[in-house]
């Protein structure tokens, strides 16, 4: 009987470590993956995602992706901005403007050598926004048409002829205003915004500020000693001008409470 509780005992702890290990044993990084609007749809997707990095190479991974967006090496990608800033704190990010199947590489490149910490993805729809535009555009276009008919008359005078022109120049540039819009609004849709962020672990930050405090300890105490001298510089002339104040002071007390015979 002993012998079976020996057997179950030693499979039960032999099994230990493996639940362990399998217990620890880090998830695999999450994908992003880019979105694309379907035709009807008109929605404009933003990622942001966040690195966590092992060690301080904010401004490399920066670089990188930097890099690899303006040689388009996964797809058309735009730059849009770039922020990094060093110290105990070190952090950078970067948002750029990419096709769909350039997010997923993209990400894949800036967590090399780190891990995702975060992810979001949201839409904006526009649908409204494009449908005001194109009836917008339509509107202008007509008025356009119907200026051009006036304008062609033979019998206009030449103060008329003078106010459509200007007029047709308004509609001109209103237009060109519009047909920028739209063409901002496809880039958007066609298109995803990705913001990633860098940041370095507060455990790597809190060593480098303790080791920034102990390369800055002598400093400090050089700070504090000529403080301090300057202050016992300040209080030198006050002790030697109250000191024979108080010998004056003691002496007028004792003479005036001296018994007398």
């Amino acid at each position: 009987m002993r012998s079976w509780w020996v057997v179950v005992l030693a499979l039960a702890f032999g099994a230990l470590p493996a639940c362990a290990k399998k217990a620890i044993a880090p998830p695999p990084p999450a994908a992003v993956a880019g979105e694309q609007s379907k035709a009807e749809a008109f929605l404009a997707y933003e990622h942001e995602v966040r690195v966590d990095l092992g060690d301080n190479s904010v401004g490399t991974h920066v670089d990188a992706v930097r890099e690899a967006c303006t040689t388009e090496r996964f797809g058309a990608c735009s730059l849009l901005s770039v922020q990094q800033s060093a110290g105990n704190y070190p952090r950078g990010e970067i948002v750029v403007r990419i096709v769909p199947s350039g997010v997923e590489p993209l990400v894949k490149l800036a967590s090399e050598g780190g891990t995702i910490g975060n992810r979001a993805t949201h839409a904006e729809d526009l649908a409204d926004a494009v449908a005001d535009n194109a009836h917008r555009r339509e509107l202008l276009t007509n008025q356009r048409a119907r200026l051009e008919g006036f304008q062609a008359r033979k019998d206009l005078a030449v103060a008329d002829m003078l106010a459509l022109s200007k007029e047709l120049a308004d509609l001109e540039v209103q237009l060109d205003a519009a047909a920028k819009e739209s063409a901002q609004q496809r880039r958007r849709i066609e298109t995803n915004r990705l913001t990633i962020g860098f940041t370095v672990p507060n455990a790597q930050a809190d060593t480098s500020r303790i080791g920034s405090a102990l390369k800055n300890l002598w400093n400090s105490f050089d700070e504090g000693v000529a403080d301090a001298l300057e202050y016992l510089g300040y209080g030198l002339p006050f002790l030697a001008l109250g000191l024979p104040l108080l010998l004056v002071l003691r002496w007028l007390w004792r003479r005036a409470t001296r018994p007398r015979a």
